[in-house]
């Protein structure tokens, strides 16, 4: 899983941590056995180094006698050469944090292979300083600290805690931050470093017996080597063997001398290591087939790569889930149905029948049509002739004015479908998946879809607009529900009697006004106003008759159309818009998308998804060796 950069679970590692200057990096060279660690005056460790040690001849690698080092960002490539992997790892270091001590958490995987290392995975954190230099920010202790117990936290990895002895444990940075982490120290192993170089006199044998502060994995002493060793070329072996020398003949050490130096910290890291991951071995390997579920069900959803002869087929396949997908839409078909909002065709069911029927019954007959009005069009309409009963023409005159208020509605009705099934369009999107691997595809589509709908309205508003002409072009009188001309007037005559004291007392007024105009003198008549009103001319009772009787007929002739248009319009939406294009978007699809010369570019994936398919397929073969060894394991733990 190293292998993959970023391990899909918290593995267990060995997090070595400590302050700058502590000697990390030579206990690190010392485990590996070659001097490949960049060194200096300053921090040197500017990036976690993620150090994967594999022996050779465990897992039948290469040759018995080859080292060499691979690192994830040259995937492939051996580094035969020690020299070459320190200043790659230099030149990877400035790479992403300059050159002039910045830090990054940005990590830098390494793989050792060689023979004579025990199989480790450790990890090589920045050492803790105090004072920022170069391009360090001044919170540089804060941000080393948190970098560390960001990886620290993790309850499968195991700290290796690296002090001077020849400083006071008690000031010990590595020692402070892993108590603050694992209070109980039953993740924590310590280890002294320069005690040759403790003051005469002194000796650490109270520290490495933990009499001071107590690890339950306790603490191994080792020695490194000096800059002059370093500077006189004297080699990782070589102070291997000195260390070893250096406790066996010490007066102090050479009591426990074989629990001490290089030889027994690798040893006794890969024990606790092993241990470690055995007392893990259940969780782990319940998040890894986890991990695994989930990996595999992102790989389906991305799909497998399509093939070159069977973009064609493929297409063709993603067009008909989508035609599908809406007419299953309309049709109410859908197997993933919110339970929680309407969708789809409900929501036209819902303006035909609440939208479109309130909006049409708000309209009333007389809606902007006042009894002034209407008497108005009679005396126009009667003209120069007088009248015995209402005149047809006034009475048409005025249905049609309100029947034609009916026209807005109706349009604005259609609009609203075609804005429901856009919306249509674009959950059925969604609902084809496929549809997200290939942008060019699914912009053809919509576009496509958006297209037809646009077209099929066109007609619908056509139809409507002839619905409403044909109810203005021809008033049936004679429709059974219509209102008799004698039932009008019976209708009239009762509201008159009902009202008549009222409209006794308007007629007296009227008559006493219309009584004082005589004529200026025998021979001349009074002048004709400019401006005249229906109210202005005698009669009163003979016009509230006829205006009541025409307000019968309107009102009788109006309900009629207007249950008419109510009953018609949804059907002429339904048959134009939206099944014109429930039954046309297949064909349309095909006949517009399904041509050779296209598949190429609109099959074509993103490069991310291509990237995240290959990054996928890695992960998921790595978990699924990792399941079949944690099986292995687990059944030889059961025997």
């Amino acid at each position: 899983m190293a292998g993959l950069g970023n391990a899909p679970v918290d593995l267990p590692q060995l997090i070595v941590i400590g302050s700058q200057s502590a000697g990390k990096s030579s206990v690190l060279e010392k485990i590996v056995g070659r001097d490949f660690l960049p060194r200096g005056n300053t921090i040197v460790t500017r990036r976690p180094l993620i150090l994967q040690l594999i022996n050779t001849r465990i897992h039948k690698i290469g040759t018995d006698s080859k080292e060499w080092g691979e690192f994830l960002h040259k995937k492939g490539e051996r580094i035969y050469n020690f020299t070459k992997i320190k200043d790659e790892i230099v030149r990877e270091t400035e790479r992403i944090s300059g050159s002039n001590c910045g830090i990054s958490s940005d990590p830098i995987n390494l793989k050792i292979y060689s023979p004579t290392v025990l199989d480790l995975t450790l990890v090589d954190l920045p050492g803790i300083t105090k004072v920022p230099v170069g391009d360090q920010p001044k919170d540089i202790e804060t941000r080393i600290r948190n970098m560390a117990i960001r990886y620290i936290s993790n309850k499968n990895s195991i700290m290796v805690a690296v002090s001077p002895a020849n400083t006071d444990m008690a000031n010990s940075e590595s020692l402070k931050l892993a108590r603050d982490i694992d209070p109980d120290g039953h993740r924590t192993l310590g280890v002294l470093t320069k005690i040759d170089l403790m003051d005469k006199g002194t000796n650490a044998w109270d520290m490495l017996n933990g009499k001071i502060i107590p690890l339950r994995h306790g603490y191994v002493g080792m020695v490194n080597r000096s800059q002059q060793d370093i500077n006189n070329g004297k080699t990782v072996k070589q102070a291997i063997q000195d260390e070893g020398k250096f406790f066996r003949s010490h007066q102090a050490y050479r009591s426990i001398a074989h629990k001490l130096g290089t030889n027994y910290l690798t040893q006794r890291l890969n024990t606790i290591l092993v241990e470690h991951i055995k007392k893990v071995l259940p969780s782990m390997s319940q998040k890894i087939v986890q991990q695994l579920q989930e990996k595999e069900s992102k790989l389906r959803a991305l799909g497998a790569p399509v093939p070159v002869n069977d973009k064609g087929g493929n297409m063709l396949n993603i067009l008909l889930k989508f035609s599908k997908a809406f007419a299953d839409a309309i049709d109410g078909k859908l197997t993933n149905l919110t339970q929680n909002d309407l969708c789809g065709g409900s929501r036209i069911s819902d303006i035909f029948h609440n939208v479109f029927a309130r909006s049409l019954k708000k309209i009333r007959p007389f809606d902007d049509l006042t009894d002034h009005q209407i008497r108005t069009a009679i005396l126009n309409a009667t003209a120069t002739k007088p009248s015995l009963f209402v005149t047809e023409d006034s009475f048409q005159l005025l249905v049609k004015r309100q029947i034609a208020r009916l026209k807005t509605p109706s349009m604005q009705c259609a609009e609203l479908v075609y804005d429901e099934l856009r919306r249509i369009a674009a959950q059925c999107e969604t609902l084809t998946p496929e549809l997200r691997r290939f942008p060019s595809l699914k912009l053809k589509v919509s576009d496509c879809a958006r297209d037809l709908i646009r077209r099929k309205l066109e007609p619908t508003k056509t139809m409507i607009a002839n619905l409403i002409n044909i109810e203005l072009s021809y008033v049936k009188t004679t429709h059974p529900n219509f209102i008799s001309s004698s039932k009008a007037m019976a209708l009239a005559k009762n509201q008159a009697s009902q009202s008549e004291a009222r409209q006794k007392s308007l007629l007296d007024g009227l008559t006493a006004g219309l009584s004082t105009i005589a004529l200026a003198n025998d021979d001349k008549l009074p002048p004709v106003p400019p401006v005249l009103r229906s109210q202005d001319i005698g009669n009163y009772e003979k016009g509230m008759s006829e205006t009541r009787i025409i307000k019968t007929l309107i009102q009788s002739y109006f309900n009629i159309v207007q249950k008419i248009i109510k009953d018609s319009v949804p059907k002429a939406v339904m048959h134009f818009l939206v099944h014109g294009c429930r039954n046309s978007i297949q064909g349309e699809l095909v006949k517009t998308l399904y041509q050779q010369t296209m598949f190429e570019n609109l099959m074509a994936e993103e490069p991310h998804v291509q990237k995240e398919r290959s990054e996928l397929v890695k992960i998921i073969s790595v978990l699924r060796t990792a399941v079949k060894v944690l099986k292995f394991v687990q059944d030889i733990q059961t025997e």
